[in-house]
């Protein structure tokens, strides 16, 4: 901290603009400044840095290796505190700023849409990377700060992440009309048909198996798949029992489909949404998480 005592902020806008602009009278007219104003910056500057840092080869400037070196560094550093200080008077219409969310196919059905419309009519210069990756992915992802927020369903997590519920819902199940004719079915009929477990790990325990688990009982999961919106469409014209959330199933599955109660008390799917603690002050990130909470609270 010792250096920045001898230096102010200007001292370092001044210096971006000479890497690069890599002239003095360009670098003087993009800063609005004289050209001497400049040039006693810019000897200020070497003496900082023990460099001559732009040098005179056959006409024209050239950066030393250190001035090459400072100018990424640098950008970056200055975007920050440009960014940083932006927050203090946060306005979403002139954020620029690229969230990454991860989502099951689940969540992004559901989450995605409204978004995305709320984002271009109030915060058009925001840009969405949406991920698709297993719940403990989503949590290194969060430590590891590659992801800014994550939507699923968590049964423990790591004492840095906060979490916000963002809406239930209800565990049906869902089989073709010819096997369950009288919409409901007992927990032997229940049992007695090959299940589609929605998992994006085959070996996962799920809520539906641990619930029968308590229960000793058992189902046989004849098909496994990671995706929530592909599960459903395997259903029709079969003898397979899909239990899973019910904003999962398109509308047109009640064409051929019936939804009924399982005969297994299975507790609602409680969504959340979860970030890193280190986010918390973060002004954009929080307007985001705000708006999320809002979208679906209406």
């Amino acid at each position: 901290m010792n250096n920045l005592r001898r230096l102010d902020l200007n001292q370092l806008v001044t210096l971006l603009i000479l890497l690069r602009e890599r002239h003095v009278s360009r670098a003087a007219q993009a800063l609005h400044k004289s050209q001497p104003a400049v040039s006693h910056a810019l000897n200020q500057l070497r003496e900082l840095f023990q460099d001559p840092l732009l040098v005179r080869q056959k006409g024209q400037y050239q950066l030393t290796s250190k001035a090459e070196a400072l100018y990424t560094p640098l950008l970056k550093a200055l975007e920050q505190l440009d960014y940083l200080i932006a927050q203090q008077n946060f306005q979403p219409a002139l954020c620029h700023q690229r969230f990454n969310l991860a989502l099951s196919d689940y969540g992004a059905a559901i989450i995605a849409q409204p978004l995305t419309r709320f984002l271009r009519e109030q915060a058009p210069d925001v840009d969405l990377n949406i991920w698709h990756c297993s719940r403990e992915e989503m949590q290194n992802k969060l430590l590891e700060g590659s992801l800014d927020l994550a939507f699923g369903v968590f049964n423990s997590l790591d004492n840095t992440l906060r979490a916000q519920s963002i809406f239930q819902d209800k565990m049906v199940s869902l089989a073709d009309k010819s096997i369950c004719p009288a919409g409901t079915m007992t927990l032997d009929e229940w049992l007695s048909h090959p299940h589609i477990a929605v998992s994006m790990k085959p070996f996962d325990t799920n809520e539906v198996d641990a619930q029968l688990k308590r229960l000793n009982q058992q189902r046989r999961v004849a098909v496994t798949v990671p995706y929530w919106q592909v599960a459903p469409q395997l259903i029709a014209g079969t003898d397979l029992i899909l239990t899973a959330a019910q904003r999962s199933f398109p509308p047109e599955m009640n064409q051929h489909c019936v939804i009924f109660e399982p005969p297994v008390k299975v507790a609602p799917l409680d969504f959340q949404m979860i970030w890193h603690e280190r986010s918390d002050t973060d002004n954009a990130l929080n307007w985001l998480r705000a708006t999320i909470i809002n979208l679906f609270a209406q």
